[in-house]
């Protein structure tokens, strides 16, 4: 049985990923292939209810109180969404993967529990990874698509200095990493469109 490809989308607030997951979900779609979307947290009915608590603006939570209910959605979304249509031979694109909770409840939060409980975690969760596109943007590009939202989450509304922070654990988190590829999407959707679709089609011709 043909094993599927497992694609994570991550990044700052306001760089373009559930534009550039839609695409990419249709583009795989579009060439045949049976591809679900998930996301974090969420995925399972259980992992929208933890997504409401995670989200909440009037949330006062700990990162590690935050980092833990991340990885108990996460547990179960993987074990019993992700794995199961990896294993139907399916594609699935996943919006944030176990790369967010380090980067936002471990490195910007300066938090050793969190980055020590992602060392522990890490080689299960990122075994049977094909892919992850790191979209990046600058701050003032980030700034603005968020402020032009009419609805914004708990982390969209703590300000540049706080995008700075994301940015930079991100670029320290996949420095070595060799399943990621930056893009940039400051620019032309349709010029994010061409890289992903460059990669896309090296995946699927593996």
């Amino acid at each position: 049985m043909a094993i599927g490809k497992f694609i994570i989308f991550e990044g700052n607030e306001g760089t373009g990923k559930s534009t550039h997951i839609q695409y990419a979900s249709d583009y795989l779609k579009k060439c045949n292939i049976e591809c679900i979307v998930t996301r974090e947290p969420g995925g399972t009915a259980f992992g929208e209810s933890v997504r409401d608590i995670l989200l909440d603006t009037n949330s006062n939570l700990d990162s590690v109180s935050e980092a833990v209910l991340f990885y108990a959605s996460r547990v179960y979304n993987y074990n019993n969404v992700i794995l199961k249509a990896l294993s139907e031979g399916k594609y699935v694109i996943c919006d944030r993967f176990h790369y967010s909770t380090l980067v936002y409840q471990g490195i910007s939060q300066g938090n050793k529990e969190v980055i020590e409980l992602h060392n522990v975690l890490d080689e299960y969760f990122a075994k049977n990874i094909s892919l992850i596109f790191h979209l990046d943007a600058s701050i003032d590009t980030s700034f603005s698509r968020i402020n032009e939202r009419d609805i914004s989450d708990k982390f969209e509304k703590q300000g540049k200095e706080f995008l700075i922070k994301i940015k930079e654990a991100y670029s320290e988190v996949f420095k070595n990493n060799a399943k990621v590829v930056n893009v940039l999407t400051d620019g032309d959707k349709n010029d994010v469109e061409k890289v992903l679709k460059g990669y896309l089609d090296k995946l699927i011709n593996e």
